[in-house]
């Protein structure tokens, strides 16, 4: 009988060695060998399953870093996978035997397996001298770390919530919570109450008797590796009450050189990531809202949402946000106690009688038939539009931060409750990807339950992410009266103004008129064409860019022109001349307190992943991506494709498109706007392996037979994930509160103040992704396996 026949005999019998009936399976299991066979096979297992006491030392030996563990009273030198493995052959084998040893020796990643299985490392996919290679930002770093963490690799022994003790290495400490890394043998479960013992700590602080005590925490979250799945990492929270750890810290930093240099460091690292924040808090395409209760109150607009916000503005510029976060909407995404839930919208515009009527369906909604009726309207529109919307509860210390001192913000911001976030997830070019269910037979007034009522609901503020003022010139108060001319009525109307630009008027009307934005009138300036007679000041001719629902509040903007360009020059004199009386209409800025709140909550809030391009001389690249843990599968992925610890590879999606995906959508050109790209990624796998990355964008496929067969392809050999993706030039990188966060560093550090000015002020584009791939199944009734 062959040797490797025994073993494998013996392997198969090991969960039955301590078994009463062995030797009756032993004989079964040797049945038809010759006599020699049970006696070799029980050697065998003797062998394997006696107990050791030799040490383990892989170094050298592996693929990956060793470092010394103290397990069951034994120094062993383990690589992650071998501290994996150790736990997973201790509980086979009942113990530490000669057989887990063995196979201590026989991990997958060892040198001499790999040759002798010719098993080679697998090819890059990706370049590591791409410039598409980014640094990984942790976003929240300042929000998570409101106290100073010390990096320390230290083994500690968990016992778990049912009795198992397990080994494992901090990465980190605080006060109130940990970072360890532990075998993935096991199963952890986010809140479960674990106790931790700091055996190696110790023995370096025996006069600390309270650390001699288990210590009781709680699991916050389980990370996957990127790197290896042999190991997990648990994010704790510390349970027990007592001041034991902070001592740790403090006598690890022993003197007080020490000590300002590692708070230093971490102000440094702080200030970096905050840095990144802002620039993408500033520059973010989703929208931010606010709600007290199910009332809209707030929104927040960036250098690149105003076109989601100017969307939802009908003829009369008034918004109709508000009527599509309705009462049974809300009492569905807002339910009390539900701290984060999403839905999608779909959403289009019909114009009747010069009026824009607005129609949204939520996913959730409707029947089926009316859902489809509702994409077959819909989607033959060119305002047809699908969102996506991820609420989230606000929690009483949120709600704190929102304090202001500004008596005109304080009436919206006092009593907020949830804040969400709303996203384009739809492409003009896909919209006849609905059109492909067939259509119903239902008439079209199904779809009067879904109109939105023309009578605004609730009037939101918007607060711009920024201290900085979004007019284009100062307005200034003035009470003069004037009459309107309409082109479809011969009578003007009387008024008077109510506030005053170069360029621009707001007036009030004795009786309401009917007009939309887009309308040209004529003023007549009763009062203030007396001051030049020689202007026609009787008819000068304005557009209309707002009108409120009473008909009665007109905001004018002057139409420039050969004509008009003397009366501009007028109403510059005239406001120069009358500075010292007239009172400038201030607009309403938040608080740099303000901003701080809302930063802490919105970076709880991160819904997709922004990234940061800089120029390097005469070529772009990209610097950085924003992530927030637990990672996305697509962001796992790009990290398992970077060539370095905390970086990621955006090859798949740059390479080959980076003129498409960077350098024209950022480009420096006065009024750029956001520009939006599905990018479809196809990940074909054997086993656990990437074998390949195919990218296509959405302008890459020439019918929609050909996209609909490439995802059931990738879905086949792996996986397909579909990105929507947004570009922008970036023309004022620097943000309020990083101007103040520098301040603060360059007292502490001038040298890395600048630094981090330097690299920010180097940013010239932003992009970000969010998956989508969800709702490109759904729309082409494509079944996920």
């Amino acid at each position: 009988m062959q040797k490797t026949e025994i073993r494998s005999i013996a392997e198969k019998l090991i969960p039955a060695y301590n078994s009463d009936d062995f030797e009756k399976i032993l004989s079964q299991m040797t049945e038809g060998q010759p006599p020699s066979a049970k006696l070799l096979v029980k050697m065998e297992l003797n062998r394997v399953m006696s107990p050791c006491t030799k040490t383990v030392d892989l170094r050298g030996r592996v693929q990956g870093e060793c470092r010394e563990y103290i397990l069951d009273g034994l120094h062993h030198w383990l690589d992650d996978v071998a501290f994996n493995d150790y736990y997973k052959h201790v509980k086979k084998f009942g113990g530490y035997t000669e057989g887990v040893w063995e196979a201590l020796y026989n991990t997958r990643n060892n040198f001499r397996v790999m040759k002798e299985r010719n098993i080679t490392k697998q090819p890059n996919i990706t370049d590591s001298g791409s410039p598409f290679e980014v640094e990984t930002i942790n976003l929240g770093y300042d929000l998570k770390r409101r106290e100073n963490r010390l990096k320390i690799t230290s083994q500690v022994e968990i016992t778990l919530s049912g009795g198992q003790p397990v080994a494992s290495i901090t990465l980190d400490i605080s006060p109130s919570g940990a970072k360890v890394k532990v075998p993935a043998a096991f199963d952890y479960k986010l809140g479960e109450t674990i106790h931790i013992r700091f055996t190696e700590l110790e023995q370096k602080h025996t006069h600390l008797e309270d650390l001699q005590q288990p210590i009781k925490y709680r699991i916050l979250g389980v990370d996957e590796s990127l790197d290896n799945d042999s190991v997990k990492f648990l994010r704790l929270r510390k349970l027990t009450e007592t001041q034991v750890i902070d001592q740790v810290i403090q006598e690890h930093l022993f003197n007080e050189t020490q000590k300002i240099r590692h708070d230093n460091q971490d102000k440094i690292m702080r200030a970096r990531t905050r840095a990144y924040e802002h620039t993408f808090l500033k520059h973010a395409c989703q929208l931010p809202v606010f709600f007290q209760g199910n009332e809209l109150k707030v929104v927040l607009l960036t250098e690149s949402n105003h076109d989601i916000w100017h969307y939802w503005h009908d003829e009369r510029n008034q918004q109709s946000l508000g009527n599509l976060f309705n009462p049974h909407r809300m009492e569905i995404l807002a339910k009390p106690g539900v701290s984060e839930s999403s839905n999608t919208l779909y959403t289009f515009k019909h114009d009747y009688q010069d009026k824009s009527l607005f129609f949204s369906m939520m996913k959730s909604e409707g029947t089926p038939e009316q859902r489809k009726l509702f994409w077959h309207i819909g989607a033959k529109k060119a305002s047809w539009r699908a969102f996506r919307i991820s609420m989230f509860e606000l929690s009483d210390q949120e709600r704190e931060s929102l304090a202001t001192e500004s008596p005109e913000l304080t009436k919206h911001l006092s009593s907020l409750t949830h804040c969400g976030i709303l996203q384009e997830i739809s492409n003009p070019e896909t919209a006849h990807d609905y059109l492909l269910v067939d259509k119903p037979k239902m008439p079209s007034s199904e779809l009067n339950i879904f109109r939105h009522p023309r009578k605004v609901s609730g009037y939101p503020i918007s607060i711009f992410f920024d201290a900085r003022t979004q007019r284009k010139e100062p307005r200034y108060r003035l009470n003069s009266p004037i009459k309107i001319q309409l082109a479809q009525q011969d009578v003007p109307i009387s008024g008077k103004t109510l506030d005053l630009s170069r360029r621009g008027v707001s007036i009030t009307l004795d009786t309401p008129v009917v007009l939309k934005v887009g309308d040209l009138v004529n003023i007549d300036y009763l009062e203030l064409k007396l001051y030049n007679k020689k202007l026609p000041l009787d008819h000068v001719p304005y557009q209309v860019a707002r009108i409120t629902p009473n008909g009665q509040v007109v905001q004018l903007a002057i139409q420039e022109d050969s004509h008009t360009v003397k009366i501009i020059r007028f109403f510059s004199r005239l406001i120069e001349s009358n500075r010292d009386k007239l009172i400038e209409s201030n607009e309403v800025l938040p608080t740099l307190e303000l901003l701080e709140g809302l930063h802490h909550i919105l970076l709880d809030k991160v819904v997709c992943a922004p990234i940061f391009v800089e120029r390097q001389g005469a070529y772009l690249k990209t610097s950085a991506i924003g992530v927030k843990t637990p990672l996305e599968p697509y962001l796992i992925l790009l990290a398992k494709l970077g060539h370095e610890e905390g970086y990621m590879s955006l090859d798949p999606f740059f390479k080959g498109h980076s003129n498409t995906l960077i350098a024209q959508p950022m480009k420096h050109v006065d009024g750029a706007g956001p520009q939006y790209f599905d990018i479809y990624l196809s990940v074909r796998k054997f086993g656990n392996r990437i074998q390949s990355i195919e990218t296509r964008l959405l302008s890459d496929f020439t019918t929609v037979k050909e996209r609909i067969s490439f995802i059931q392809d990738s879905l086949v050999m792996g996986d397909i994930y579909v990105l929507r993706y947004c570009a922008i030039p970036v023309f004022h990188p620097l943000a309020t509160l990083l101007r103040s966060d520098l301040d603060e560093l360059s007292l502490i550090s001038l040298h890395h103040a600048k630094s981090i000015e330097k690299s920010i002020a180097s940013i010239v584009g932003y992009g970000e992704f969010f998956d989508i791939t969800e709702e490109v199944l759904i729309r082409l009734e494509i079944n996920s396996p």
